[in-house]
């Protein structure tokens, strides 16, 4: 498999930041197929940054929820943080659906061919309470991926616990195929472009929710997504939300926002321990001048095939 290299930054500030989101751990920045794959360029850095208490491993640690690539935690709102090997999820036991779901998406992922496995069930991880696949049945609602397997097929294990119910949020059939399953496209492309991407995403829940089964499932009103590049040349991120309803034909740009813009939205706050001077660059960017390019506005010989 050819794999892209990383970009490397000019700015020290940065690599400061790539640096401790190494210590961290927290996407297994260097996974493939669950082995670590640190790049050669890093090392230094790395072995600077670091003691021998604190060196990359497979397991991500029980502080990594405080890690600048996930939100940060959350007020006045349930919440339990649950490690899986492809993404971490934020799953909120009164709603019975997440928080917020992020993972790391590399342009090696996007090329991995793993089988879509389609075995939905109850998250073994998570001995709360949790949606179940009856509150599902018959409920009108797909069971809609917030980290999609699509994204995750590059390990079996990882493809298995993408399909667990803490990863779902009821979503109408037509949006989960139509505007939402678009802009899951265009991350992917947007992975192969720039090397990595961090993906947050979730859903957004009004005042009086629709419920859904017996464990009364929560309905969302929409859905948002923020994602940041951290090997571009300057970094960059981009956010979007979304009504939850498809609108036909619509294209990516109607519903991308500044990260800002979206932490308006949802009261969470994306990327919490980044350096604030970069956290308050990247949030603020609006999506015409980060220089984001949507595969919806390219000539169809350049569009990603779906």
């Amino acid at each position: 498999m050819t794999r892209r290299k990383k970009k490397r930054t000019s700015s020290k500030g940065w690599w400061a930041v790539l640096a401790a989101l190494l210590i961290s751990g927290v996407f297994g920045l260097s996974k493939q197929n669950g082995e670590n794959r640190l790049p050669q360029e890093w090392s230094t850095i790395f072995k600077s940054q670091t003691s021998s208490e604190n060196k990359l491993s497979e397991n991500i640690p029980e502080s990594s929820e405080k890690s600048m690539a996930l939100p940060a935690s959350l007020k006045n709102r349930n919440e339990h943080i649950i490690h899986h090997k492809g993404y971490i999820v934020s799953y909120n036991s009164e709603w019975k659906i997440p928080n917020w779901v992020a993972w790391e998406l590399t342009s090696d992922e996007t090329d991995a061919k793993i089988p879509r496995e389609d075995s939905f069930c109850e998250d073994p991880d998570f001995s709360g309470a949790q949606a179940s696949l009856e509150d599902y049945r018959g409920s009108g609602y797909s069971r809609g991926h917030m980290a999609p397997a699509a994204d995750m097929r590059w390990n079996e294990d990882v493809m298995k616990e993408c399909f667990y119910l803490t990863n779902m949020c009821p979503q109408n059939a037509s949006f989960n195929s139509g505007n939402w399953g678009q802009l899951e496209r265009q991350c992917r492309e947007w992975a192969q472009k720039e090397g990595t991407i961090w993906i947050v995403c979730g859903p957004i829940v009004g005042k009086s929710p629709k419920h859904i089964g017996e464990g009364m499932v929560v309905v969302p009103d929409g859905f948002y997504k923020v994602i940041m590049a951290p090997h571009a040349k300057s970094p960059k991120a981009i956010g979007f939300v979304y009504p939850h309803k498809n609108k036909k034909g619509a294209r990516l740009r109607e519903f991308a926002m500044s990260v800002d813009e979206v932490e308006k939205r949802t009261g969470i706050d994306f990327f919490s321990s980044l350096p604030d001077d970069i956290e308050k660059k990247v949030e603020a960017q609006r999506p015409e001048t980060g220089r984001w390019r949507f595969y919806d506005e390219q000539s169809k010989r350049n569009r990603l095939k779906k």
